[in-house]
């Protein structure tokens, strides 16, 4: 090389790396030439945005600065003091959150706080002796004797909570008899325990679901799949509630076409749907599921210890072999009234939550004392099979007394008691609907009934119609089941 300008010196350097880079291409491997030829786009791309941007802002420096040389007086008018001083005065910060929406001021304005409490009846706002329907309290454990036992001893035991997440010494010796207990219990091949129930399954979409899958929802699930969803930054597609119709619609038109990659697919649901109470139809979607080849995630938050002949879920109802489902999320705080969550799943799937679940790395395990209890009642179910028949008898000895009451609709399955409870005759606007059913409310607290309207979140994107939602309990007698009826038609 004998360069005799700067410009032959780069051509020729340019020349030498091209020819050394040509006679290396056949030792290349394949996988690092693609990643090279990605390199030298993206530099070649960034140098030509580079040059773009110059141009265009070129003239405007060019022009601010002639001016600025030939002395001009500048066109930016400055403001006096007491122009200032004006501006500021009257200046309005922006709010750190936004107006309370009317649903929001409604629920302000009808608070209740409960001071005591048994399996059935609570102390609220003052008044005692009111029989509580508005709890998913399904098995009445909540003060139930023999668990408030387990968790003194427990308490005394452990002390009250682990101070620490399960991956950094949060682990005790309850929580993975817990774990075994519920994995022997529904029959599956490993379960993990979460310490938020509403944490579980929002945390498990997003810990498998990623960007490029396709998630196929029911426009029914609760805000806590919904969170998850979102989270999980996949696409998205909404069949319409409980239609399998509308689900192959879908999973039709996501079907890869000829030389397009195959992606990974997800169809959520949920065992009982809380938001509508009525049940998801399994046998139909798993059919679909070996046609189209999706994997399911089933949150059963309200159907353990609901469904089926000792409360095992939506698999035993319709007798599903509970492995056909590749996640299987619940929440510990409804039938069970314990704290925390649990997801079931193959024991590669577990593990890989034990390290990527944000709900599970992140968060403080479970208090133990609420551990002991969930061991309690799972026990107790095992042991006494009179504890589901009675929850489903009174499901329908409320549902038939709902049914009776003049001017309300009951708009679930019997099946569900989680029962939702409309206006026989909706006005057609949704704000006066919720204000008569809160009135309803109001009204049978007086007369010594506990309800509630069925409230969501108003950024969730499928609300469902405005309803009272009462729910049914196996702790419930059949006095407390009239006393409820009463209060309910006298308001």
């Amino acid at each position: 090389f004998a360069p005799h300008t700067h410009t032959h010196k780069r051509m020729d350097v340019f020349s030498a790396v091209g020819f050394l880079s040509a006679a290396a291409l056949p030792y290349v491997h394949p996988a690092v030439l693609a990643e090279y030829v990605h390199v030298v786009q993206g530099l070649i791309l960034f140098v030509v945005i580079g040059r773009l941007i110059f141009l265009f802002i070129k003239p405007r420096l060019g022009s601010s600065s002639s001016h600025g040389h030939r002395g001009t007086k500048s066109k930016v008018k400055l403001l006096d003091d007491d122009k200032i001083a004006d501006i500021v005065d009257n200046w309005t910060p922006e709010p750190l959150a936004p107006r309370l929406t009317p649903s929001q001021e409604r629920d302000a304005a009808n608070e209740v706080i409960i001071s005591s409490t048994t399996r059935t009846h609570v102390t609220a706002n003052g008044k005692e002796n009111v029989l509580h329907l508005a709890r998913s309290s399904y098995l009445g454990m909540i003060g139930h004797p023999k668990l408030q036992d387990i968790a003194e001893k427990a308490l005394r035991k452990y002390g009250c909570g682990s101070c620490g997440p399960r991956g950094f010494y949060g682990t005790l010796d309850v929580h993975l008899l817990v774990e075994q207990k519920i994995t022997k219990f529904l029959g599956g091949d490993e379960a993990i325990l979460f310490p938020s129930g509403f944490a579980t399954v929002s945390s498990v979409i997003s810990c498998f679901a990623k960007p490029g899958d396709i998630l196929i929802v029911d426009e029914g699930v609760s805000h806590a799949v919904q969170v998850g969803v979102t989270l999980s930054r996949a696409k998205v597609h909404f069949f319409k509630h409980n239609d399998t119709t509308d689900l192959e619609r879908i999973l039709t038109q996501t079907m890869p076409k000829k030389g397009e990659k195959i992606v990974r697919k997800f169809v959520i649901i949920e065992g009982l749907y809380y938001n509508y109470g009525d049940i998801a139809p399994l046998p139909e979607i798993l059919e679909l599921k070996s046609k189209y080849l999706f994997r399911i995630v089933l949150d059963e938050s309200h159907s353990i210890g609901v469904l089926g002949k000792s409360g095992r879920g939506i698999t035993e109802h319709f007798g599903v072999d509970i492995k056909q489902i590749e996640l299987l999320t619940g929440s510990l705080s409804n039938a069970v009234g314990s704290g925390g969550g649990f997801c079931l799943a193959e024991k590669t799937l577990v593990y890989h939550q034990r390290i990527n679940a944000s709900g599970y790395v992140f968060s403080a395990s479970l208090p133990p004392y609420l551990s002991a209890c969930t061991l309690g009642v799972f026990d107790m179910l095992e042991s006494d099979p009179s504890i589901v028949p009675t929850l489903k008898r009174n499901t329908q000895r409320l549902h038939a007394g709902l049914k009776k009451i003049n001017g309300l609709a009951v708009t679930s399955d019997v099946i569900s008691p989680a029962i939702h409870v409309a206006l026989a005759k909706s006005s057609g606007n949704r704000e006066e609907d919720e204000d008569k059913l809160q009135a309803i409310v109001n009204k049978a607290l007086d007369n010594g009934v506990l309800l509630t309207r069925a409230k969501y979140v108003e950024a969730e994107r499928f609300r469902p119609p405005p309803s009272i939602r009462v729910c049914a309990s196996s702790a419930f007698s059949d006095e407390d089941i009239d006393q409820a009826l009463k209060g309910i038609q006298k308001a």
